[in-house]
């Protein structure tokens, strides 16, 4: 009898090892909402997670044209983002098969487009309509954030994830092809996600990201 029980909780501890090995480790991601922001994103991503506290990610997209929202008057825009994760899990519950986590993330995006402007001239105060110009935007930032991660069933190497945070985005803005000695007439340009109306300047922004998982 005595041996049975041994046998039997040398079977737990063992299978309670592998499942954690399962969930620990390597896995890849990819954000299916990427191809919906102004700069349509790209990519995919790579995390590890060390242990069932710690874990980090790292994703890149290539920018392009967002099509589903016309071209309106700027065109042609290129670049990249990437963006790294550090998380640590505050909370497992294996009943919903999920666990809660903080984190922060560190971002990196630049881009150019082609648009067009108004410009006044700083001596002569006349005002030209509709130049056109190129516009190549960095931006810089940091957020913190919290999230949580699904099982998608009880043995499967799929998970969802859902992050959200607030976070402080450094953009600066340079313009080539302008009128010499003038001046960019400022704009509402909707949602701030368009600079080029606007020059360098540091703001608040709210990342939200949702994303599927796969573990290797």
């Amino acid at each position: 009898m005595k041996t049975k029980i041994i046998t039997l909780l040398s079977a737990i501890v063992i299978c309670t090892t592998i499942n954690a090995q399962q969930k620990n480790g390597l896995y890849l991601t990819v954000n299916p909402l990427g191809v919906l922001e102004i700069q349509a994103a790209y990519g995919a991503g790579i995390g590890y997670r060390f242990n069932e506290q710690w874990e980090v990610s790292s994703e890149y997209a290539q920018l392009k044209q967002n099509f589903l929202f016309g071209e309106g008057k700027f065109t042609n825009i290129q670049g990249f983002k990437s963006t790294t994760t550090v998380k640590y899990s505050i909370d497992i519950n294996e009943y919903t098969k999920s666990r809660t986590f903080v984190g922060a993330e560190f971002r990196y995006k630049q881009y150019s487009f082609d648009d067009v402007a108004d410009f006044t001239n700083n001596t002569t105060g006349k005002t030209v309509k509709e130049y056109a110009f190129k516009n190549t935007t960095s931006v810089k930032g940091f957020a913190g954030i919290v999230g949580k991660q699904w099982d998608l069933g009880e043995n499967s190497k799929w998970a969802l994830e859902l992050t959200a945070g607030i976070g402080l985005r450094f953009k600066n803005i340079h313009r080539s092809n302008t009128p010499e000695n003038s001046f960019i007439v400022a704009k509402d340009a909707g949602f701030g996600e368009t600079p080029n109306y606007k020059d360098n300047h540091t703001s608040v922004y709210f990342p939200i990201g949702l994303r599927l998982m796969f573990r290797l």
